[in-house]
This record gives C-alpha cells, sequence and structure tokens, in this order.
C-alpha cells in the first residue's frame, strides 16, 4: 500500500509519498513547489504528479490503489476571534478550543462589548466568531448582552456558540439572522473544560465553507477527499505519539514558519506537594499559536517582541544592535530573503531563538510564593514544563539547523517582568524533525494513526 500525503502552506506545498509496510512506514520520496496562491489545486497537482508513478494519479486516489490525505494552511490558517466573560475561565476555555482546532487567535474580548469591540471585531473579519461565556446554568446578563450586541452588527462570519446552556434558545433567537451553529458548553462547570464539541464545529466551518474557493474545493472534487487544517492534523498527531510512543508522554513540540511560531506540549500534570493550583486545569496536550513571532513575515513584530533577548545575545552592544535592526528591516521588505553571509545567518539564529523563547515563556505556567497565616505556599499557575525532558523543532528554519540548541534560550525566561518562575525545562534532549515531515506524517496519521506516530519518532534527528 501506498500513502501520499500533501501540505498546502501559505509559501510552500510539500508532499511525500510512504509505503505501508507490516513493519511500518517507509518514505520513499519527498518533494516541494511553490504554493499557487490564485489556485491552490495546480500547486496540489504538481506535487501529486511528483510522487505517483502512472499516467494518472486521480484514477489511483479514486479506486483505492493510493491512500492521499492532506491539509491546508494556506490563507494563514483558521482566524478565530474568541469573545467571553472572565478571561481566566470562560474566555480561557474559548482560546483552548480553537487552539485545538488548528486555529489562531486574531482577537479576544471579555466581559460586554463595548461599541468599540464590535467596530474592531467587524474590521477584523475573522473566519470564525467562537462566543463563550458563563457555566451551564450560570452567568446571564453579559452574554444575552453580547448577543443583542452582534445581532446589531455587521458581523458576517460564521458565529459558534458554547456558552451557558440555558441560553442556547434566547442566543439563537436573538442571532437568527446571523450565521450561527450551537453546541455544547466549553465549560460546562467550573474546573471542566469541555472543548471538543466547540473544536468540532470549527472544523467542519473549515470543510463546508472556508475550502471554497482558490482551488480547495476543485481539489475535493478531483479525489473524493476532504482536507484538515494543517495544526488539526499536526494536534492530533501529537496526541497520539503521546499515547502510543514508548517514552514519549511528554515532550514539546516547536513549529516555527515565517509567520508564526507554535508550541505543543503533550504532559501529565503531577503538581509538586505543597502547590496550589490557580486557574482552568490543562489538557494533557495543549497548542499555542503566536501570530507575532516568526523569522520572515513577523520578522518586524517578533524583534520587538523579543527585544530584550536580542539585546542580551548581541551583548547589549549598540552598533551590533543596530545592524540587527537594519537586518531586520530588510526582512521585512523581502520576506523570502536568505542570508548567504556570517552575520545575515547570525542574526537569524538569533532571532530564532528568542522566537522560541518568547514562545515557549507565553505556553508555559507560572509559580510564585504566597504567604498565608499556615505558613508559605507555591502557587501555580499554567502547566509546569520543567520535568520535560525531549523537545522537537520543526519548521523551516528549525528543521535545517543542526547547531541549533533551544536550551539556553529557554533558560534565559527563568522569571517574568512580575518576578513569577517560568516553568519551561533547561536540562533537555533536542531532536530535528530534519526533514520537515511531521505535517505530512499528520496527514497519515488519519488513516494509519500507529505507523505514523513511530515513524514521525523513528525519524527524527538527535541533536548532539
Amino acid at each position: 500500500m501506498i500513502a501520499v500525503s500533501i501540505d498546502i502552506g501559505s509559501t510552500w506545498t510539500k508532499g511525500a509519498r510512504f509505503s505501508v509496510r507490516p513493519d511500518g512506514l517507509g518514505l520513499e520520496r519527498r518533494t516541494v513547489v511553490a504554493t499557487t496562491t490564485d489556485n491552490l489545486a495546480d500547486g496540489f497537482q504538481a506535487v501529486l504528479e511528483q510522487l505517483v508513478d502512472g499516467p494518472d494519479p486521480l484514477e489511483q486516489i479514486r479506486n483505492g490503489q493510493i491512500r492521499l490525505s492532506y491539509s491546508s494552511s494556506a490563507k494563514g490558517g483558521l482566524a478565530v476571534a474568541a469573545l467571553g466573560i472572565v478571561p481566566e475561565i470562560t474566555l480561557e476555555s474559548a482560546r483552548i478550543a480553537a487552539y485545538s482546532a488548528g486555529a489562531k487567535v486574531t482577537k479576544v474580548f471579555s466581559y460586554r462589548l463595548t461599541k468599540s469591540d464590535i467596530r474592531a471585531l467587524e474590521a477584523s473579519q475573522p473566519d470564525i466568531l467562537l462566543f463563550a461565556g458563563g457555566t451551564d446554568g450560570g452567568h446571564v446578563d453579559c452574554v444575552l448582552a453580547n448577543a443583542d450586541a452582534l445581532a446589531r452588527s455587521s458581523v458576517g462570519c460564521s458565529i459558534v456558540y458554547a456558552g451557558n446552556r440555558a441560553l442556547q434558545d434566547d442566543v439563537a433567537l436573538r442571532l437568527a439572522d446571523k450565521d450561527l451553529i450551537v453546541v455544547d458548553n466549553v465549560l460546562p462547570e467550573m474546573n471542566l473544560p469541555n472543548p471538543d464539541p466547540a473544536r468540532e464545529a470549527m472544523r467542519g466551518i473549515f470543510l463546508e465553507k472556508i475550502v471554497k474557493g482558490k482551488g480547495l474545493d476543485t481539489i475535493i472534487a478531483r479525489t473524493g477527499v476532504e482536507p484538515m487544517p494543517t495544526p488539526y492534523a499536526v494536534y492530533e498527531f501529537a496526541k497520539h505519539i503521546s499515547k502510543t510512543v514508548p517514552g514519549w508522554s511528554d515532550f514539546i513540540l516547536l513549529d516555527m514558519g515565517g509567520a508564526t511560531t507554535d508550541v505543543y506540549s503533550a504532559h501529565r500534570e503531577t503538581p509538586e506537594p505543597g502547590t496550589i493550583l490557580r486557574g482552568l486545569p490543562e489538557l494533557e496536550v495543549k497548542r499555542t499559536v503566536e501570530g507575532d513571532l516568526g523569522l520572515r513575515v513577523s520578522a518586524l513584530s517578533a524583534s520587538e517582541a523579543v527585544r530584550d533577548l536580542v539585546a542580551d545575545a548581541l551583548g547589549r552592544d549598540a552598533d551590533r544592535i543596530a545592524a540587527f535592526d537594519d537586518y531586520i528591516q530588510s526582512v521585512a521588505r523581502q520576506p523570502d530573503y536568505l542570508p548567504d553571509d556570517a552575520q545575515g545567518q547570525a542574526f537569524d539564529a538569533i532571532l530564532a531563538g528568542a522566537c522560541v523563547a518568547q514562545a515557549c515563556g507565553r505556553h508555559a505556567g507560572r509559580t510564585t510564593d504566597v504567604y498565608t497565616c499556615d505558613g508559605k505556599v507555591r502557587v501555580q499557575t499554567g502547566r509546569d514544563l520543567t520535568k520535560v525532558k525531549r523537545i522537537i523543532g520543526s519548521g523551516g528554519w528549525l528543521s535545517q539547523s543542526a547547531a541549533f540548541n533551544p536550551a539556553p534560550w529557554l533558560g534565559r525566561m527563568g522569571v517574568d517582568a512580575r518576578g513569577r518562575a517560568v516553568l519551561l525545562p533547561t536540562d533537555i534532549e533536542y531532536f530535528r524533525d530534519e526533514q520537515y515531515l511531521f505535517p505530512l506524517l499528520a496527514n497519515v496519521a488519519r488513516i494509519f494513526p500507529d505507523e505514523a506516530a513511530s515513524a514521525g519518532i523513528d525519524l527524527l534527528v538527535a541533536q548532539q
């Protein structure tokens, strides 16, 4: 059996052909072409013809000779605006659901929507608005006020209501003229996140509406196979690796591109004695995406977000910092530029390391000591990754950079601006997805999950 996997990205369309054998998957060939942004089907077809031998690849897919799976993050992935009430409770639940669905959260709104909030939402034009708020039987007024504000607005995207179950009928009545989907609450009870119904609704919207145009609907018609959002597929792949591959129950996966840095962590939380957990329980697999941290399209915003990390790496040398800033400006003007000189390559490495550190720092939890009448206690928010030993680097720069080691960069994140300890590992083993196969294997995992998970780990290159 032959499995073919294709991933359509914003810049490159990647593909790989695997043989499915009794002892697992074997990589036979890999190819990449520039994404044909005007019609994604053209680049897809070019990759397919390089991977499938014979005169008619599509016929081989339709008759079952070739098992095809594919994904797309063209357009930069699903853009989701999240609306909740209390930021650290229902709003955070909405963000968890969006991230696990493979989306990027482009706008966040809490409490009662103001007129300026509505204007910002209308201007941002997300693909989906994830509307949460209240536990089941809980808060009422704010949710209904927000539904009324949305009804009066010109917001035209799909709206997924995943809030207080007691208000489903009221919200549906108020938003009857909108493109509304009602699902179970993302937080039916306090400390009981329920992201799956909302993430499935978002995946359905991706398949039914967002794939139309730009050629994805043409690919579906020709192949009879539907795509997955790339980050959704990778999230499920990370979850399967954690569950099935011995020794890999806990790990961090970094996927850094030109526009974003995605961080996935698989981790089973076991708090230290005397630690009080604050906030929502953490899922075993978590994804965050940082839209301001990337090496090319987001280079300017990234350089601002990691300014202190970069300055430290450059020894606080004013001339070197000025040269770095000039380099970032040139990259912003020409995002496809790849440096061929030592200084440019060194600046790329510094920006990449700083992006990794910042993205992981945002992903990880925090602790602080609090003094009570019973003595000192340790209060933890978010996930404690200090004991995670394995990190995987994927994406263009991380896949290709044999000399990179994230450990020193993570070590710079010891304490945040509020004096809280950042719960990141420093004693790690680092592995490289050298051929950038993880998104492609994530697609294959939809059909051959165990074989793809094992191959993903077997094909990693251990950093010396």
